[in-house]
């Protein structure tokens, strides 16, 4: 599915009250730039917003677009459902200061069939926004800079993993779950075998040897030691926050894409960002949570179970883009296959005490 500018001029005209701002969709841009957060049932784009079709645009918001009815979930794992967006965000926002903007979820299918979700106006246009990933990758951060915003996203995520948290563990849902899952190992190792069985036969990966260290890590109690369910964004990186520049070139806010689409109720150190997490991410993160909520890989078991998680995220990566011929999705695929190759290859002798 496809969207035009006049099915996303009608959406605008709907949602954004006519008066101060500026509503007329000038440009329509779909974001192919999400790494991890990728879904196939979803579609996100910017809309560049001016005051009348032939001004510059001066105003964005972000538009996700789901292509599906969402499924029942039959398997333990599958990605959230956009209906749940709204609730995922409204978590975020009552227990942070991630800035993260109220959605609007429009079910009614009356101006294009399909359910969809956009934000509300952004101040910027998309010519001053460009991801962390991108920033970094072209060298437009100073080093001051980039210690300035890996601090401020650590924070964000100390914030996060403390303040909104839940009584149980797993996938997001609308209601209360009729069996509720309170053990974090119980839940993950369930959610991980999930994926691994559907993994293809002829698929040239090592599953053989990540079942078998997952036994080992199984009876060990290995993920057993999460106490406090918290919301974790889990497949969230540098390519689904924006960085806002002034006219003059300066940093000035940060715009995070409304990509929940993979968070869940977990352990903390399932976040993706901590992959490669800078000195000055951690000091933000640490200073929020407390040294000892803080530190999440201090220990050789700890860092055998962040393996795991490496684990998980490439097997999402891959159901994701299972199909997909496209050159990103057949790159993202490739990393996937190549990251279980290597990481089993830890998994062999990682310590699990």
């Amino acid at each position: 599915m496809s969207l035009n500018i006049e099915q996303a001029q009608a959406i605008a005209t709907k949602h954004f009250s006519s008066g101060q701002l500026p509503t007329t969709v000038v440009n329509l841009n779909q974001i192919h730039y999400q790494e991890y957060s990728f879904t196939p049932a979803l579609t996100t784009y910017l809309l560049d917003l001016a005051s009348s079709p032939s001004a510059n645009p001066t105003h964005s918001s972000f538009l996700v677009v789901s292509q599906s009815q969402p499924e029942p979930r039959s398997q333990p794992y599958s990605p959230n459902a956009l209906s749940l967006f709204p609730t995922i965000i409204s978590s975020i926002r009552a227990n942070t200061s991630i800035p993260i903007p109220e959605p609007t979820l429009d079910t009614t299918l009356s101006l294009i069939p399909y359910a969809y979700l956009v934000t509300p106006i952004y101040h910027l246009s998309s010519s001053r926004l460009i991801t962390l990933a991108d920033a970094r990758a072209s060298g437009q951060l100073t080093p001051e800079q980039l210690a300035l915003i890996d601090l401020q996203l650590g924070k964000y995520l100390g914030e996060l993993h403390n303040g909104a948290q839940n009584d149980y563990f797993g996938l997001p849902t609308a209601t209360p779950p009729a069996d509720p899952s309170y053990d974090w190992q119980e839940t993950f190792t369930a959610l991980l075998e999930s994926l691994i069985d559907a993994v293809p036969d002829s698929a040239d990966l090592p599953i053989t040897t990540l079942r078998s260290a997952l036994g080992r890590a199984i009876s060990a109690f290995l993920f057993s030691d999460v106490d406090v369910p918290s919301l974790v964004w889990f497949t969230g990186s540098p390519n689904d926050v924006l960085l806002a520049f002034s006219e003059t070139g300066q940093f000035a806010a940060f715009a995070i894409l409304p990509a929940v689409g993979h968070a869940l109720w977990g352990d903390p150190l399932l976040e993706t960002f901590f992959m490669d997490a800078s000195d000055a991410f951690w000091e933000g993160y640490r200073g929020i949570r407390g040294a000892q909520d803080g530190t999440l890989m201090a220990f050789p078991r700890q860092r055998t179970k962040r393996l795991w998680y490496d684990v998980f995220l490439a097997l999402v990566v891959l159901r994701e883009r299972r199909g997909l011929d496209d050159q990103v999705s057949l790159a993202r695929s490739r990393w996937a296959v190549e990251s279980l190759k290597m990481t089993a290859e830890k998994l062999k002798n990682a310590p699990c005490y």
